[in-house]
């Protein structure tokens, strides 16, 4: 997406909602631009990962790794 549109963050916004449409506020929030993915324990957390990756693969999305942090509180 091109920066500077007037309603990129609006445009963002309703692509995570459809992406991510029935595991929103499940397991995964959307924030500006950030993703961050919900579990309780290790083993879910992973699962949850699983899922999102899933997602975002294919849509054709992809990470910076430079912006992603893991396993954090």
């Amino acid at each position: 997406m091109p920066k500077g549109l007037k309603n990129a963050g609006a445009t963002y916004q309703r692509a995570m909602t459809k992406i991510f449409d029935e595991i929103i506020h499940k397991i995964v929030e959307c924030y500006v631009d950030d993703l961050v993915v919900k579990a309780v324990s290790y083993e879910e957390h992973l699962q949850h990962l699983r899922i999102v990756f899933d997602r975002l693969r294919q849509h054709a999305l992809k990470l910076n790794p430079l912006k992603c942090a893991f396993m954090v509180s």
